[in-house]
């Protein structure tokens, strides 16, 4: 009986790596998407509306699910020690602080965003997210591909590891 039991086990938590290694290609998808909505967002406040910055954090804060509205919510927070430091470091501290589990090269899109915004005027700004946005839907298509592919593989191998590790330990 304790043999099964620690055979149950043991091909549970082998799977159970496999599925969570699945679902963080899941969440990676939901970022990705829902940093280009903000992005597109972004974009069209400041091109229309010519919202301020701190405006605009809290409009997505508000208007985005965790952990990405999070994010913003961080950048608007911090904006009270603008004048102490630069809205870059401000950007690159809230993404720092944040639990994005976005890869370096997404990563560094949205740091090298954050060194414009504030910086120049609005069709800049507007040009930067446009770029910005481009190039995570690139990371977003690459992401969704990878998780087509690879998603069913991870939960597949983790429970062929538990049943191999059942076999060879009885």
């Amino acid at each position: 009986m304790l043999r099964l039991l620690g055979a149950v086990l043991l091909t549970g938590g082998a799977g159970a790596l496999g599925f969570g290694a699945a679902a963080r290609l899941n969440r990676r998808v939901h970022m990705l998407r829902l940093f280009t909505e903000a992005l597109e967002r972004m974009e069209r406040e400041l091109s229309f509306r010519l919202t301020s910055i701190p405006e605009l954090f809290a409009l997505l804060a508000d208007h985005l699910s965790p952990p990405v509205g999070t994010f913003f919510a961080r950048c608007r927070g911090s904006l009270f020690r603008l004048g102490e430091e630069r809205l870059e470091d401000l950007w690159q501290n809230a993404l720092v602080e944040s639990d994005l589990e976005l890869e370096p090269e997404e990563q560094q899109i949205l740091e090298t965003l954050g060194g414009i915004l504030g910086r120049y005027d609005s069709e800049g700004q507007t040009q930067a997210l446009a770029l910005a946005r481009e190039q995570l839907e690139q990371c977003l298509e690459a992401a969704v591909s990878e998780r087509a592919r690879m998603g069913k593989v991870y939960g597949a191998l983790g429970l062929a590891a538990g049943a191999f590790l059942v076999i060879v330990l009885l």
